[in-house]
């Protein structure tokens, strides 16, 4: 079995924690306020997954090597954040299929027609990532850190 989305499990939370190395790498990934390290018994909450459901990449063998979350912002928009790869299964094309399994995750939920995310600039291999699945830069929504991305379904 080729790897696959699964609803992320309380049994994956040590495991997508412990993948930021430090307080910035945390916050780049969670945003500001959560802790570095995250205790994996605070993770789904601090990570509001009662209210934005996480999404777990599972390889062959079941074991967590992506995580991802959608949520609801606007009628018809599903923001997708804290998109992250396990350190030790990068460069192997797995951040590209967890964001067209959670993109398709998305766009399955009643209604959902458009897709977001902020990424840092800096951070080219993955806006050249989202660039090739079909996000486009809305400049008047980015800041001077963050760009603001968008994908229509269709």
């Amino acid at each position: 079995m080729s790897p696959h989305l699964h609803p992320v499990q309380p049994s994956n939370y040590a495991a997508v924690a412990s993948w930021p190395e430090s307080a910035e790498a945390t916050q780049r990934w969670a945003g500001p306020g959560v802790p570095f390290p995250l205790p994996p018994e605070r993770f789904a909450q601090v990570l509001e997954l009662a209210l934005r459901p996480g999404w777990a990449l599972l390889d062959e063998q079941g074991a967590c090597v992506g995580f991802g979350q959608f949520w609801t912002t606007d009628a018809g928009t599903a923001h997708l954040g804290r998109i992250i790869v396990s350190p030790s299964a990068r460069g192997r094309g797995l951040g590209r299929l967890l964001m067209q399994s959670l993109s398709t995750q998305a766009l399955r939920e009643d209604g959902i027609q458009r897709l977001t995310l902020r990424v840092y600039r800096d951070n080219t291999a993955a806006a050249t990532l989202y660039r090739d699945l079909g996000f486009q830069q809305v400049e008047a929504s980015s800041t001077p850190e963050l760009l603001f991305m968008q994908r229509t379904s269709g």
